[in-house]
């Protein structure tokens, strides 16, 4: 495990949860359910693929 890619990973856990809060906020904003906010939900999907990939470095010791 490198420092370098343990780093990268925790930026990204922190982007994730800051995209899912800001989804989680909108939704009870508008009531509107997540298909209907394409800008947040698109967001936090992005941001959770983007972890999932780091975490995919970090468990292959890259």
């Amino acid at each position: 495990m490198k420092d370098q890619t343990l780093d990268q990973a925790i930026i990204e856990a922190a982007r994730f949860i800051q995209a899912a809060k800001q989804l989680r906020t909108a939704r009870r904003a508008t009531g509107y359910d997540f298909g209907s906010l394409p800008r947040e939900s698109g967001l936090a999907r992005r941001a959770s693929m983007d972890l999932t990939r780091k975490l995919a470095d970090l468990r292959q010791g890259r």
